[in-house]
């Protein structure tokens, strides 16, 4: 039996070998600008660069790319004072709407339910009532293939029920911006930053308060890797006077990393977190006054999905939109 195998595969070879040709492609060369399938961030579309444009997102029917998410968010602020930070879960919608090649439009949000067991900060409410927060981003973006520049701009809304250590409901909103510029070797160095817009007032037990998103600057690298992910790091400072202060930024430094590792096609694993560390004025106690957030997820994505993923627009979060508010204990 296993002569009769090895006859077949020898005659099949000999036949095969009138329709293939054994002469290797000529190289096409192509302009810089064109993305070659050898650079880390670029779909694999042929072993030789090839001046048509590559496929850049999956093949589907709908116009439209959906990315599913669901984690785990552990996050504190300026707004936590002395008490913990919440732990909970939140499930995320991004709509991605791609045009041409490079620019896209999204409208993506969230929804998070946090303090399982309750908050022991409000003693003058329900103590077992959960915290609830939502986040609502529209973005526009710009992405190249190969070298150049990235761009996007998003407006972030923040909305809250019982929220920080008053236990309050505020809503307020920022815009983020982003600029990069992608080198060879799959990696990119940009600025993001963002500005907080308009105050939200609240009132818990005759004590006035204010939130407002902190506005934050700062610069980042990110590699794209050959398996189609990413990782992000980045470092920067707040630069608008803080709520909680007479004078100067609601804290001295910040810096986080985001990241996005594909498992299949449609499955990856998703994380970001971040830190603000405390201002050390005189009278001021930094363990109630730093911020900090921790995520990990997975998303599931489908619709026409850009086949390498990117940092361009993320939806909002709590590592990217910080809070601010003027009380704490």
């Amino acid at each position: 039996m296993s002569k009769f195998f090895h006859c077949f595969a020898a005659v099949a070879a000999y036949i095969s070998s009138f329709f293939v040709s054994s002469e290797e492609p000529e190289p096409t060369y192509c302009p810089e600008e064109t993305c070659c399938s050898e650079e880390p961030w670029c779909p694999p579309v042929s072993p030789v660069c090839c001046p048509a444009a590559p496929a850049l997102y999956y093949s589907s029917c709908s116009p439209v790319g959906v990315d599913l998410s669901l984690g785990l968010d552990d996050y504190r602020g300026i707004y936590s004072g002395s008490w913990n930070g919440s732990f909970g879960a939140l499930s995320a919608l991004n709509l991605t709407y791609p045009v041409g090649n490079s620019f896209s439009a999204q409208l993506a949000g969230s929804y998070g339910l946090y303090d399982w067991a309750g908050r022991a900060s409000t003693p003058f409410k329900n103590s077992k009532t959960f915290q609830q927060q939502g986040f609502a981003t529209v973005a526009a973006s710009w992405q190249t293939c190969g070298r150049g520049w990235n761009a996007g701009i998003a407006y972030d809304w923040m909305f809250n029920k019982n929220f920080g250590e008053f236990a309050v409901n505020p809503c307020f909103d920022q815009v983020r911006g982003q600029l990069g510029y992608l080198f060879g070797g799959g990696n990119e160095l940009g600025a993001w930053g963002t500005y907080g817009i308009r105050k939200a007032h609240a009132t818990s037990q005759s004590v006035p308060l204010k939130f407002k998103g902190i506005s934050q600057v700062n610069v980042f690298w990110v590699h794209y890797f050959k398996d189609r992910g990413y990782g992000m790091l980045w470092a920067g400072t707040p630069y608008q006077r803080g709520l909680l202060y007479s004078d100067g930024r609601a804290g001295n430094y910040i810096f986080g990393a985001q990241f996005s590792i594909p498992v299949t096609c449609s499955l990856s694993i998703e994380g970001h977190g971040s830190y603000m560390g405390p201002r050390g004025k005189s009278g001021v106690v930094p363990s109630k006054n730093y911020g900090a957030d921790l995520y990990f997820g997975i998303t599931y994505s489908f619709g026409k999905q850009r086949i390498v993923k990117t940092p361009y627009m993320t939806l909002a979060n709590n590592s990217n939109f910080m809070a601010d508010t003027n009380q704490n204990f």
